[in-house]
C-alpha cells in the first residue's frame, strides 16, 4: 500500500527543508572560523573575535590572548581591563592591563625584557596619580642590530598608592 501523492509530495518537501536546514546550520555554525566577512568565532585562546571585509577584530580579550599577540609573560594574576586585536594586512594590539601589588615586580621585569628599558616617550596611558612611571616605546629607533622592528610599541606602566602596576600597551606592525 502506497501513501496518497499529496502525502508524498509533502513527505518530499519536507525532507528537502530539514536538510537545507541542517546545511546552513553547519554553514552557520562554522562560517566565523572560515573567515566568512561579519561572522563570528573565538580565538584558538579563548577571545571572541568578529570578521570584517578586510580581517578580523577580537574584543574583549583574554589574558592568553595579550601574552600571545604582545610576545610577552604575565603573570596569571593580571587582568585584562581592556583590549582589542585588529588584524588586516597590517595588526593591532591595544590593551589595558592591572597587576595586582604580589605580581607587579614580575610582570615589570618580563615587560622591559620583552619592551626595553624605561625611555622619555609619553605614556599611553593617564598617569595621573601613578607613581614609577616608565614607558617602553621603539616607535623613533632601530634595534641594536640596525634592523628596524617589525612592530612598533608604546608599552606604558605606573603604580597604583596600593603597589597594583597599571599597564597600557599599544602595538602595531610595521
Amino acid at each position: 500500500m502506497s501513501l496518497p501523492k499529496p502525502a508524498r509530495v509533502l513527505i518530499g518537501i519536507v525532507a528537502m527543508a530539514a536538510f537545507v536546514g541542517v546545511v546552513l546550520l553547519v554553514l552557520v555554525r562554522h562560517a566565523g572560523g572560515w573567515g566568512v566577512p561579519y561572522f563570528s568565532f573565538t580565538s584558538d585562546r579563548g577571545s571572541p573575535c568578529k570578521n570584517t571585509l578586510t580581517g578580523y577584530v577580537c574584543t574583549p580579550l583574554d589574558l592568553a590572548d595579550v601574552e600571545y599577540w604582545a610576545d610577552v609573560e604575565l603573570p596569571g594574576s593580571t587582568v585584562v581591563k581592556e583590549g582589542t586585536y585588529t588584524a588586516t594586512h597590517d595588526y593591532q594590539l591595544s590593551a589595558s592591563l592591572l597587576v595586582p601589588a604580589a605580581d607587579a615586580d614580575a610582570a615589570l621585569k618580563s615587560l622591559q625584557a620583552s619592551f626595553g628599558k624605561c625611555g622619555s616617550a609619553p605614556s599611553p596611558i593617564d598617569t595621573t596619580g601613578l607613581k614609577s612611571v616608565c614607558v617602553m616605546a621603539n616607535d623613533d629607533a632601530v634595534t641594536q642590530s640596525d634592523q628596524a622592528s617589525s612592530r612598533l610599541w608604546v608599552v606604558g606602566t605606573g603604580r597604583t598608592a596600593d603597589g597594583n602596576l597599571v599597564v597600557g600597551m599599544t602595538i602595531k606592525s610595521r
